[in-house]
Formats: C-alpha cells, structure tokens, sequence
C-alpha cells in the first residue's frame, strides 16, 4: 500500500475529522446533495468511492441501490467507515495512487468528492481511477476550486465587518502547507495548491474526456441552511467535474 504525507496528515486528525464531518454545514447540505444530484441514477452500478473518509458517500450510495467499494488512504478512517457501515459495503485501506487489490476495468463509476486536492500524488490518483474504470465510466469529482484557494486567499472585509472583495495570489505556486480545517482541530492538516490546468491536464493525458465542468453558486433554498453560504454567490469555492474514459477500440 502506498504512503505519503498527505495520508499520515489525514490520518493523524481521523477523529476530529470524522466530528467535523458530522456536522459540517457545507459538506451535508451543498456537497454531498449536489455530487448525488450530479450522479443521478445508481441503482445496480458498481461505484468506488476515492477517499471514502467516514463512509458517509458511500452509505449513501449503498442506500440508493449501487455496490460501493471505499478506498481510503487512512487506517482510522476505514475503520470509523466499517464501523458504521452495513456489511454489503466493501472498504480498502490503499492510497489513491496504488489501488493495487482492485482489478482494472471493474468499475462503473468511481466518486472523488473533496479528496484530489488533497492527494500527493494527483497524476497516479488519475491514472488509476482510469485503471479501474470499465470503458464508457465516469469518474466524478468535486475539489476545492483552484482558482480562488491558494494559501494567501483571503477575503478582504470593509470597516463594518462586511465582505468587500475576496484577494487571491501566488497562484501559479505548487505547494503544500500545514493548516487547522477548524479551531477545533487538535493538529492542523497538510493542504496543497495546484493551478487548474495540473487537474485538467493529468485526466486528459490518462485517456478521458471532459463532460462536465460545474462552478457551482447557492440556490434560495441552500440559502436557507447556512448563513455561510451568502459567500457562494460571490466566488465558487468548489469546482465539479465529470470525466468519461473513451470507449476502447
């Protein structure tokens, strides 16, 4: 199984991520709806969930009719993920650039949500999804967008506490830096910044097409379940995307 940074960081905060994820307002009401919504029908699909975390995609997926395999690159996590999870999951302890146990071309779907950025290796992670992607699957993500979340970015606000405008730099920066996700958080967590033509340019050289880009805003309803959102109308924090491998000849 592969080792990197990225895994040894995540698997350090485990616990208190699993907590935050509980309650995150923009993971259970704007991302997780919008990646199911983005999916659609799953029933009867064979779907791996890349960077599984808690399980709780998967849960879901599982709840809507797919076979769901998790692979997630932290020990404690795929063990939070079995415990709460029903036995007709599957859940591997591998990183996201060595699915070594996981045949090619058995998946229908493969589901990233939230996890790429944060990958050491970004070009492996790619080239396997691809892997295990029968001909004609879809391999569909959700980042943080590149545009606007490089460690310097920041909203500027006016005298009365107000947004202004929201300041970005060092945008062609490769990097990586220690950062609390919350003040709740007992240690922070390594985070990474590449430029958007690094996400698209590694599935493009992998073999697949692009089917869909989304910078998703905040509709009147979402509006309704967090105070914070009224920033998602300003600046899209995240980025969607839907890569399709080419049918082979």
């Amino acid at each position: 199984m592969g080792d990197d940074s990225s895994t040894r960081s995540w698997n350090a905060i485990a616990d208190d991520w699993v907590a935050h994820a509980d309650a995150n307002d923009y993971r259970n009401f704007y991302l997780m709806p919008r990646m199911l919504a983005m999916l659609g029908e799953v029933r009867g699909k064979n779907v791996l969930d890349l960077g599984c975390g808690e399980g709780g995609y998967a849960r879901e997926l599982a709840k809507r009719g797919a076979t769901v395999t998790g692979v997630d690159g932290s020990a404690r996590l795929i063990e939070v993920a079995r415990e709460r999870s029903t036995s007709d999951i599957t859940y591997v302890h591998a990183n996201a650039n060595a699915l070594d146990t996981i045949d090619a071309s058995s998946f229908d779907l493969v589901v990233a949500s939230m996890s790429l950025m944060d990958v050491e290796d970004y070009d492996g992670a790619i080239r396997e999804a691809h892997r295990v992607l029968r001909a004609g699957g879809e391999l569909v993500m959700s980042i943080t967008h590149p545009c606007y979340s490089t460690p310097v970015s920041h909203w500027i606000r006016r005298s009365d506490g107000s947004l202004e405008t929201f300041a970005v730099d060092r945008y062609f920066d490769r990097v990586a830096w220690d950062s609390p996700i919350t003040d709740r958080f007992q240690t922070p967590v390594l985070r990474r910044h590449r430029p958007l033509e690094d996400y698209m340019a590694a599935p493009l050289a992998a073999g697949f097409a692009l089917r869909e880009l989304i910078e998703p805003s905040v509709t009147e309803e979402e509006l309704t379940k967090s105070r914070r959102f009224r920033k998602l109308a300003r600046i899209p924090y995240f980025l969607f995307l839907r890569w399709k491998k080419n049918l082979e000849p």
